[in-house]
């Protein structure tokens, strides 16, 4: 009897054993899916451009207002992604949320700008490369480009684009290279791209990436890899000024005529607004606040366009009832960065620790990455507990 026990117990340790293993190498195989991702290196897309410009203390004007608007997922550029799509990318990405794919620590790549850094390029043939991080197998690349005609006043959505490039299955690779006819366009376009995986052989994940391309006249000189840091004039919008450091540039004036939806920024008497949700006629001075109309960014931080208000109204689409408008933990506190110059806090946006904010009047720093990143209770100087998360810097009154 003793020996049937003794080999129970064997049986049971062996069997804890092979458990154990089993465990052990699906958590090890889920780390490495965790890891696997992928980027547009070249031509460099949007939330490259903006990593390689600073992801705390960006220079270029566009990037200095996408990291108000947040931008704490620059630090994994790999990851703009959403799992399970399986060919279904309209339905899991809404309009207005394509550069982001819906994440609140990217929504800064939405902004409707005519700054983007982009990439000079003229109609032919074009190299497009994926670096991923992680190999997997593929059921496409997939590229898409910006009508022509495109209102860069207004967010990215699907039905302004049309698609260019389908890769077809591949198999595992670190690096894909594509060879994308890129048909004949004026001024800036919008070139989106979607790497599907396999979901027969793989996962239903996507990946996906915008970058910003830039025709000039439509007579170029071939296609570079060199980027504009210079803001082309949209036909379709007012412009504010180049000057490296206004963050209003690229911005249309408000327009009491006009509607604008969430994300859309405008510049309104030197300071940088973004509408919370549909408005329309209210002004971002008066009508500013974390649940108000307007969300103001803080002054533009250099000269602003003396040019008169856009008189492009948005398509019918994006006023209707079904815009996707912010959760409010993506919005903003309503502050003025008066004379301090870091940017205006955004509550639930990703802060690492060392990064600095202006909110309700005053500068603070992070101590705590983890917290501050939380918002809600630990907001700088406005939540119960945001001394846990953050230090007070200074006045800015």
């Amino acid at each position: 009897m003793n020996n049937i026990n003794k080999w129970h117990s064997r049986l049971s340790l062996k069997n804890c054993g092979v458990s154990a293993l089993i465990i052990s190498l699906s958590s090890l195989f889920a780390i490495a899916d965790a890891s696997a991702h992928g980027y547009v290196s070249s031509p460099k897309s949007r939330v490259i451009q903006c990593k390689e410009n600073g992801i705390e203390n960006p220079t270029h004007p566009a990037c200095i207002a996408a990291k108000a608007a947040g931008n704490g997922g620059l630090y994994t550029p790999q990851e703009v992604a959403v799992g399970g799509v399986r060919d279904n990318h309209e339905y899991f990405i809404p309009d207005g949320r394509l550069c982001s794919v819906g994440r609140s620590n990217l929504y800064g790549m939405d902004l409707a700008r005519t700054d983007w850094p982009a990439t000079n390029v003229s109609a032919g043939p074009l190299q497009f490369v994926w670096t991923n991080t992680a190999a997997h197998k593929t059921m496409y690349f997939r590229y898409y480009i910006t009508k022509e005609g495109y209102n860069h006043a207004q967010p990215l959505r699907w039905s302004d684009l049309e698609l260019i490039h389908d890769s077809g299955k591949a198999d595992q690779e670190q690096f894909s290279y594509h060879t994308v006819q890129m048909p004949q366009r004026t001024g800036r376009h919008i070139v989106y791209s979607i790497w599907q995986r396999d979901w027969e052989r793989d996962a239903a994940e996507g990946f996906y990436q915008c970058i910003d391309v830039n025709y000039g006249n439509g007579n170029g000189g071939g296609n570079s890899s060199v980027a504009s840091s210079v803001a082309s004039t949209s036909s379709n919008s007012s412009t504010g000024s180049s000057i490296s450091n206004n963050t209003c540039a690229g911005l249309g004036i408000w327009n009491p005529t006009i509607a604008y939806q969430n994300p859309t920024q405008v510049q309104h008497n030197g300071k940088r607004y973004q509408a919370n949700y549909w408005t329309q006629g209210n002004n971002p001075e008066s009508s500013n606040g974390q649940y108000a109309h307007w969300l103001d960014l803080g002054a533009c931080g250099g000269s602003t366009t003396s040019s008169t208000p856009s008189s492009v109204a948005p398509s019918s689409s994006s006023r209707s009832s079904s815009s996707v408008a912010p959760s409010s933990s993506s919005v903003a506190s309503s502050v003025s960065t008066g004379n301090c110059t870091s940017p205006a806090y955004v509550n639930g946006a990703t802060y690492a620790t060392g990064a600095k904010v202006v909110n309700a009047g005053s500068e603070y720093q992070c101590t705590v990455g983890g917290w501050c990143t939380v918002g809600g209770p630990y907001a700088p100087g406005t939540g119960w507990a945001w001394q846990n998360a953050w230090s007070l810097v200074r006045s800015c009154q």
